[in-house]
């Protein structure tokens, strides 16, 4: 049996690697590199070698069993990692972080501010109330902002909490995620342990070396049954055969095309889609969002102390229409040279300093909204 993949993300990879000793497995990857969001990179930071990640970085085992599964097959040895969110909101106006009272109140003035005070009660309600009402179906059927309204949750927690955490973990803009479906949302805060307030959550493993380990395993394995920089163009069914047309001109026949790409990249690939299928793909969209790999600080909170794994660096209304920016403190999450600070930021607020600037990527996150 002859199958070609289309796409070398985490997804592509899996599948070619599962059905490589039963079929003749063929993978095809448009980039000039396999992996993806799976994408290490090497640099020299005032004067030190440094190796990152700066698109796929942290896992769980509760969560993410298969791919858990496929780094033991592959001996990929992995390392703890750390999950901490910090909120720089308003130009640093408003900054806290959630994984210490120490850390709530970063900004002393606060502990006597009663709106703050109310509003983190309100975070303390939320993971109480949320896993409830997920369990008995509550949130079934309404979006995030009827479920909030419905639960009479306050402006400020609506604002300065929810919605740019919300906006941070999907790359969303903070006023689209009123619509986010309440039951998606909830049940994912539950997946991955985000409803123990200030008590320890679950711990998150990263890859030791960088994600592209098991990239690089994977395409061992497969060897001259991986080819990069070769980009399907369209695919068609005929003969009880798949045809792939690439990009180059050539043209291959396949018993089956396992398209491990985004929604919208796999709708257009699929030219002879009928309307079922036409439905199904154009429900899935995604935005464009931009990595910088930098050692600015500037596009962190101000008080070091609130710095935290993930850093949510919301402008409030400057937000509406544009996705959260987020601040990634790489040394925390990957264990790096904790003397040389190190970020990844998706979709900054600021510019960081050119002559700070390491690399800059391109990725691409899924929307998720009721269609979806």
């Amino acid at each position: 049996m002859k199958i070609a993949v289309i796409g070398s993300g985490a997804a592509g990879l899996g599948a070619a690697l599962a059905l490589s000793d039963s079929a003749d497995v063929m993978l095809f990857e448009r980039d000039a590199r396999f992996g993806g969001h799976a994408n290490t990179v090497d640099i020299a930071h005032t004067g030190a070698a440094m190796t990152v990640d700066t698109g796929f970085i942290v896992y769980n085992d509760r969560n993410y069993p298969n791919l858990a599964a496929l780094f033991q097959h592959l001996g990929v040895a992995t390392k703890w990692s750390d999950m901490s969110f910090g909120f720089s909101l308003g130009d640093g106006r408003l900054e806290y972080a959630c994984d210490s009272p120490d850390k709530v109140f970063a900004q002393r003035r606060n502990a006597f501010n009663p709106v703050f005070v109310w509003g983190f009660r309100e975070v303390l309600r939320f993971c109480k109330v949320a896993p409830r009402d997920l369990a008995a179906g509550r949130a079934a059927g309404l979006s995030l902002g009827g479920w909030l309204a419905e639960r009479r949750f306050s402006t400020w927690f609506r604002e300065r909490f929810i919605l740019p955490m919300g906006g941070a973990i999907w790359s969303t803009p903070t006023d689209r995620m009123m619509a986010f479906p309440a039951e998606s949302f909830l049940r994912f805060f539950a997946n991955h342990d985000l409803y123990t307030g200030l008590d320890a959550a679950m711990r998150w493993r990263t890859v030791e070396g960088g994600s592209r380990e098991y990239v690089s395993r994977v395409i061992d394995r497969l060897g001259a049954r991986a080819h990069c920089g070769v980009g399907a163009a369209a695919v068609t069914r005929a003969g009880g055969k798949a045809h792939v047309r690439f990009e180059d001109g050539s043209e291959g026949a396949f018993d089956h095309v396992i398209l491990a790409v985004h929604g919208p990249q796999a709708r257009a690939l699929l030219t002879d889609r009928d309307a079922e299928e036409d439905a199904a793909l154009g429900a899935f969209r995604t935005a464009a969002n931009r990595a910088i790999l930098h050692r600015d600080a500037r596009l962190m909170p101000k008080r070091r102390k609130v710095w935290s794994s993930w850093n949510l660096m919301s402008q409030g209304a400057g937000d509406k229409g544009r996705p959260v920016a987020v601040s990634y403190w790489m040394n925390r999450l990957q264990s790096l040279d904790p003397s040389r600070d190190l970020f990844v930021t998706l979709n900054p607020h600021i510019e960081p300093e050119p002559e700070k600037v390491f690399a800059e990527f391109a990725y691409a996150h899924p929307l998720y909204d009721a269609h979806a």
